[in-house]
């Protein structure tokens, strides 16, 4: 711990003055969240003769807000002391968090608008052995972050028998966004769930103006509606509309999310920086990946586009999502590059391959699609005679042709060290992941599998779980097995 007291880091240190502005806006933001809709009631109500003991609480509410935000700023403290990162903040209830140095997994540094225009930056340190976030340092100096950061990772390097063997601090650039691959990816994305998102914005600005305003938003719209009327052209420009807008917002959830994307390999891992307002600088440990997956639809495939995804250690508690680090690939050489660290392409060395039975799409289809939509249908007609409700049978031939593509796309590669899934309807996606990062292996058979001998195999690791659906009981035990033999003879940690 030679450069403790150089760095003054054994000294308990504060937020940045400008921190208070960023403490003040998250404030502000939880007020105007939690307080809009009755504020907006209050404004348009009728009798406004005086203040009752309800709006004089919500008067009050926003001042303790603030005063506990101000609270939270003058109370915070963070230093390093016995080879430990402490945390203490709160005044009537006060919290410590101690970190031990040699526990840090990852230390990461984000910044939105408004910490870029306030000139600081919110540090965020993960463990070894925990998925979620343990702590958080928000709105210090950028260049405090930055020696923070580098020092908190250096005396962790130290103090780990790693340290023992040295090796070179590398930091080899790897990929970079361009304006033109921002284009593609934007052009190519998934407009339907771009969709989606802006109909569901839609349906909630239309409930939230009807409590305000009542029925008038409601009658105003179908006046609307009927006023314009409807005719093939009138849909058409509909159509077009909505598409316009889904591609628009589909591009602004890549300039946003990917704009300055760079991606550099180090000697612990993958380290990440990427956003236009909330920029971010994640590093992906090697050792935490526990398996890597890539897809694409088929517009991307035609173009070389892949969209991969590390996923790592996860717990309970946290989605997802959060563990799942995205990379868009913009050349397939990229896919090898990112292998490099963890392991290859299964399928050119595999020593064998394996299909999903047959049975697959026909039980596919009498569950999801048969079933169900003779179910709704005797439904609706014992509801209401209509020879329309006929054009739910449609549903059966598109269920039917899902699960044979799928069917005939799904291959499975088998290696001494690793495995590889092939998947995808209409797109493509392919998963890898190595033995020793399995955490349980189970299989799952239905009335029907087990009268036809198959099975439903689930490779559970603490990134996720890969699922092998209708292959043969005795293919899925021998995986069974070799998957915990594996587990028991391998030295190396799974994390």
């Amino acid at each position: 711990m030679s450069q403790l007291q150089e760095n003054s880091w054994s000294i308990p240190q504060r937020q940045a003055k400008a921190g208070l502005v960023i403490i003040l806006a998250k404030a502000t933001v939880t007020i105007v969240k939690t307080l809009w809709p009755i504020l907006l009631v209050l404004l348009v109500k009728k009798n406004k003769k005086g203040i009752d003991t309800f709006e004089l609480t919500l008067m009050a509410l926003p001042v303790i807000i603030l005063v506990r935000s101000l609270v939270g700023y003058f109370y915070f403290r963070f230093f390093i002391a016995n080879d430990e990162l402490i945390i203490r903040k709160g005044l009537i209830s006060k919290k410590t968090i101690t970190i031990p140095l040699q526990k840090i997994q990852a230390v990461h540094i984000e910044q939105n608008l408004l910490h870029q225009v306030a000139n600081v930056a919110k540090v965020k340190i993960d463990t070894a052995g925990s998925e979620k976030t343990e702590a958080v340092i928000d709105a210090i100096e950028v260049p405090k972050a930055e020696q923070l950061k580098e020092f908190l990772l250096r005396e962790k390097r130290h103090m780990t028998e790693e340290a023992a063997i040295p090796s070179p601090i590398r930091d080899i650039p790897v990929m970079r966004l361009s304006v033109n691959d921002l284009l593609k990816l934007g052009l190519s994305a998934n407009h339907i769930q771009a969709f989606f998102i802006v109909f569901a914005f839609s349906i909630s600005m239309l409930q939230n103006l009807e409590e305000v305003f009542g029925d008038r938003v409601i009658r105003l719209v179908k006046d609307s509606s009927s006023e314009v009327g409807i005719s093939v052209v009138s849909v058409s420009l509909v159509i077009g509309f909505v598409l316009l807008i889904s591609m628009f917002v589909s591009m602004m959830r890549i300039l946003l999310n990917y704009f300055d994307f760079q991606l550099t390999e180090t000697s612990q891992g993958f380290r990440i920086k990427t956003g236009l307002i909330n920029t971010s600088q994640n590093l992906v440990p090697f050792n935490k990946i526990q398996y890597i997956s890539w897809d694409a639809n088929w517009i991307r495939r035609k173009i070389g586009l892949f969209n991969m995804e590390f996923h790592q250690v996860m717990s309970d508690d946290q989605s997802n999502k959060k563990k799942r680090v995205k990379v868009p690939l913009t050349q397939p050489a990229y896919i090898d590059k990112l292998l490099a660290h963890y392991h290859g392409m299964v399928q050119p060395s595999a020593l064998a391959d394996y299909g999903i039975h047959p049975s697959y799409t026909t039980r596919r289809t009498l569950l999801r699609g048969i079933l169900p939509v003779l179910l709704i249908l005797i439904i609706l007609l014992l509801i209401n005679w209509d020879p329309w409700y006929f054009l739910i049978l449609l549903w059966i031939p598109i269920v039917a042709l899902h699960a044979f593509v799928f069917r005939r796309n799904f291959r499975l590669y088998v290696a001494p060290d690793a495995l590889q899934v092939n998947s995808g309807t209409w797109g493509r996606k392919t998963q890898i992941v190595r033995w020793y990062k399995m955490q349980q292996v189970f299989l799952q058979q239905s009335i029907y599998q087990r009268s036809k001998a198959l099975a439903t195999l689930h490779l559970s690791t603490a990134g996720g779980t890969i699922t092998i659906p209708y292959v043969p009981l005795k293919l899925a035990q021998q995986i069974q097995d070799y998957t915990l033999y594996e587990v028991e003879r391998e030295e190396r940690a799974w994390m």
